[in-house]
């Protein structure tokens, strides 16, 4: 992936008004959702609205993808409907394993990318495969609700954060990006508390997330990007590594703290994401 998805914002692909909000709202990705904000219907309705809403939310910026439903007969159309439109990319929902990745891989051309969503305890028990499935993956993210639903617990338990954590071991391991939060940011009334919780998942190794909200594009942008002190101390701890190295040294202190090449790691990938 090109591009690190800190905020993706999710609007349902038939309401217009909002496709047209979305292009300004400053997120790294407009998601146009075919899938739970939109009634069964208006499915048609929404599939066919992409030709217009892909151009429409990519105006301001943001990288688009569509949210395609289950079952197949359903996600073969939309599918279709997304490449046709020219979308980047598709969130892939309810994905059963990694062999239903690499056929859905089979049908997108090169450029586009697929987000598996993993959404249900059996694709939990195969994530690592799902991460490697194909290529064309950018990122994961697990589906709490439905996923919480499933196993018959809230969507904030302790259950469902093992699962997301474990999808952040997977998608590290397999080099894509691990998408989410260590909660839900469905409430987006409470500003401070979104913070916190953002804050809380780049710590875990989160890199972004979605939300249903404009108003919440800002905090996930700020909150998933280094801030000035990161980037002072990772910058300060690269020019006393360079000095070090000249010395023969590979170990050093910075602000009283001891860095090596670990650290040095992450002060690289802090610039980087800068």
């Amino acid at each position: 992936m090109n591009r690190i998805w800190r905020s993706m914002l999710y609007v349902p692909a038939n309401v217009p008004r909002f496709v047209e909000k979305s292009a300004s709202a400053g997120a790294d990705a407009v998601l146009l959702d075919l899938e739970d904000s939109v009634p069964s219907a208006r499915k048609a309705e929404a599939r066919a609205a992409l030709a217009t809403a892909v151009p429409i939310a990519r105006s301001g910026g943001a990288d688009v993808l569509v949210r395609v439903n289950r079952p197949l007969s359903l996600a073969i159309g939309d599918i279709e409907a997304a490449i046709a439109a020219g979308a980047d990319g598709i969130l892939l929902t309810k994905v059963l394993g990694p062999d239903h990745v690499q056929l859905v891989a089979e049908m997108l051309p090169p450029a586009m990318r697929i987000i598996p969503m993993v959404e249900t305890a059996a694709a939990m028990q195969r994530i690592n495969e799902i991460a490697r499935a194909a290529p064309a993956i950018a990122g994961l993210l697990v589906g709490a609700e439905d996923l919480a639903a499933e196993c018959g617990t809230a969507a904030d338990d302790e259950i469902i954060m093992m699962a997301k954590r474990q999808m952040v071991l997977a998608a590290v391991a397999a080099g894509v990006a691990p998408l989410g939060t260590l909660g839900t940011v469905a409430d987006y009334r409470d500003p401070d508390r979104i913070r916190v919780l953002v804050a809380s998942s780049r710590r875990a190794g989160f890199v972004g997330a979605s939300c249903i909200h404009p108003s919440l594009v800002a905090i996930l942008n700020e909150g998933f990007s280094p801030s000035a002190l990161e980037i002072d101390l990772a910058r300060r701890q690269i020019a006393a590594g360079e000095a070090a190295a000249l010395q023969g040294r590979g170990s050093f202190v910075v602000d009283g703290l001891m860095v090596d090449e670990p650290i040095l790691i992450r002060a690289r990938r802090t610039l980087a994401s800068a």
